[in-house]
């Protein structure tokens, strides 16, 4: 599936995001969960262009998009995966 989230809203709520919300584009991967992920799922989700991980928000806007609707995906990443010495 391409062009999931809608790219008129994306730019949008990127015009009306307050500076102080750093907010920005990236690419959402989606898991099946419920775990975090190792480091080495981690160190191969960077190489292949994840900035952020989740385990529901791609099926959710897979179905809206089934349905039809105009998708904006919002996410509020509270946890980073360490760095580490392999990248």
């Amino acid at each position: 599936m391409t062009d999931a989230y809608d790219p008129a809203l994306r730019r949008l709520a990127l015009a009306l995001a307050p500076k102080e919300l750093r907010a920005r584009s990236g690419v959402y991967v989606g898991v099946g969960g419920p775990s975090y992920e190792t480091p080495a799922e981690c160190r191969y989700l960077r190489r292949v262009g994840a900035d952020a991980v989740g385990m529901s928000t791609v099926s959710e806007a897979a179905a809206a998009r089934h349905l039809g609707l105009r998708v904006l995906g919002l996410s509020l990443i509270t946890n980073s995966a360490p760095a580490d010495s392999d990248d």
